[in-house]
Parts: C-alpha cells; sequence; structure tokens
C-alpha cells in the first residue's frame, strides 16, 4: 500500500517521511518553469520572488508525471495507491492525478481530494501513511482520509493581500478588508476547499491572537503545526503561544511550500490542526 501526495503538503518540523511520495507542483517566473521544492528551495524561491518583475504563477503537475509515479509504485500485483492531493477548489492538482489513474490502473488507484492544504494536508498524508504501515487495505484507509478531512482545517494569517491578488486568487478575502489593504486578513479553508475569510488584524501581534482564537473554536484539538513564509520570529511566538494553551501536543515549526509562497507572500503564518473525532 503505496501513499501519494503534492509538495504543497507541508509537514512540523519538515519532517517529511521518505516512505511518502510527493509530486512537485509547478511555479513559474515568465516562460521559467521551476518543480515545487525540487528545481528551488524555499530560500532561493524567496530570493527570486522578491526580486522578480514577473509574478509567478502555479500549476497542476502534468498526468503523465503522475502516471510515471504510479507504475513505478505499483511493481507487484497486489500493490495499490492511495494518491492524496491539494483542494481540487484551489488547483487541477486532483483531476491531473485523476486522469493518470484512468490510464495506469484505476482499480488500483484511488485520488483523494483533500479539500484543504498545506499543513492539513500533511497531517492527511501523514495519518494515511501510519495505516498503510500497518497493513490496513486502500478501502479502509481511504475511507479514514475522507473522514478525517472534516476534522483537519488551516487558518492563515497575511501580512499583505499583494500576492493574492497578483495571483487573482483574492475572491471573498477582499470583501473583508474592502480597500483598507493596510489590514492583515485572516482567511481559512473552508469544508468545500476554498479559502473563506475568518477575520482581520491591524498588527502582527493582533493578527497572533486571532489566529489562536480560530483555532480555540475548533477545539478539542488532538495535532497542531505552526507553518510560515519568511517570518520564523512571528513562528516562534505564535508556537510558544500555542504550547502553553496545548501543552500535551507536539508544536513543530515549518515554512510553507513555494508555491503556497506565491500566492501568500512573505510575512504569512499559518496554524494546521486535526480535532478530534466525534467520540472523543
Amino acid at each position: 500500500m503505496r501513499i501519494v501526495t503534492d509538495s504543497t503538503a507541508d509537514f512540523p518540523g519538515s519532517r517529511r517521511p521518505a516512505a511518502l511520495t510527493v509530486v512537485p507542483l509547478r511555479v513559474h517566473f515568465g516562460e521559467l518553469e521551476l518543480r515545487d521544492r525540487v528545481d528551488c528551495g524555499d530560500d532561493e524561491f524567496l530570493e527570486r520572488l522578491e526580486r522578480s518583475p514577473v509574478p509567478p504563477r502555479t500549476s497542476a503537475p502534468p498526468p503523465g508525471e503522475f502516471a510515471e509515479v504510479y507504475r513505478t509504485l505499483l511493481r507487484g500485483p497486489d500493490d495499490a495507491v492511495l494518491s492524496i492531493h491539494i483542494a481540487e477548489a484551489l488547483s487541477g492538482t486532483c483531476q491531473s492525478a485523476r486522469t493518470a489513474a484512468a490510464l495506469v490502473d484505476p482499480d488500483r488507484v484511488q485520488v483523494v481530494d483533500s479539500r484543504t492544504v498545506t499543513m492539513a494536508l500533511g497531517f492527511l498524508a501523514l495519518d494515511a501513511l501510519a495505516r498503510a504501515d500497518a497493513g490496513q487495505p486502500m478501502a479502509e484507509i481511504a475511507a479514514a482520509c475522507l473522514a478525517m478531512r472534516r476534522r483537519v482545517g488551516v487558518v492563515c494569517l497575511l501580512d499583505t493581500l499583494r500576492y493574492l491578488e497578483r495571483g487573482g486568487r483574492i475572491g471573498r478575502v477582499r470583501a473583508l478588508v474592502g480597500g483598507i489593504l493596510s489590514i492583515k486578513p485572516l482567511a481559512a479553508v473552508g469544508p468545500d476547499g476554498t479559502m473563506e475569510p475568518v477575520g482581520r488584524a491591524r498588527s502582527g501581534a493582533q493578527g497572533r491572537v486571532r489566529l489562536q482564537e480560530a483555532v480555540a473554536a475548533r477545539e478539542p484539538i488532538t495535532q497542531l503545526g505552526i507553518l510560515h513564509v519568511a517570518n520564523p520570529v512571528g513562528a516562534e511566538a505564535l508556537r510558544a503561544a500555542a504550547a502553553a494553551r496545548y501543552p500535551a501536543l507536539e508544536i513543530g515549526i515549518g515554512p510553507a511550500s513555494p508555491v503556497i509562497a506565491s500566492h501568500t507572500g512573505p510575512g504569512a503564518l499559518g496554524v494546521g490542526f486535526v480535532g478530534a473525532p466525534p467520540d472523543g
């Protein structure tokens, strides 16, 4: 049983298991195409983002790349693949993966729309991998993933709206701030996988408090991680506050992928979390 995800999956402490197969999305600067976290690392990307006169755009991996990955993983007759990806409402990655699955072996490759992104997607992938290591069959793991996606979430605080606006994905977040561009908006991935406004702040300190309040509304929390884009000081402050509220949890910090950073811009902070199941 093999688990596949994509490069928008982030992990607390940047600890990505070697057994997890990751297919990179693309970041484009004009005619230059870079594979996310393959052709450019986090620091290199941020340097390019700051100096480039052309705003980056992002795209899904081509179906052929998914097909190659699936064929490689389906080595034996009993092998199977569960492929868990960024919300379909945010990217064409799921559709690309489904096209490849239909070409390779639709009976042994199942694609799941996580309806989320970044660290929340990472938590889904880690849970699926643990279940695969325990010997659970694909149908059970897929069912558990679909149930768990209702309990994961990610809330982010943007330092600026400029990058969402340049990427054409500002959507409902614009309505939260109107024309006051100095306001720092808080956004979350909603149940359908789209970005939804959840609050606003006038400073980073106030924004971190609002982030904590948004996560607290989903308590009890069983897993939690902090992500950031070129904002390690803010991330550490957020981690310290979260650790005081959730002393039993191991709370790691990790950078958001270049694809995510393309849309949030530098300074962004986020919290990925998993809520407790309905039975506690």
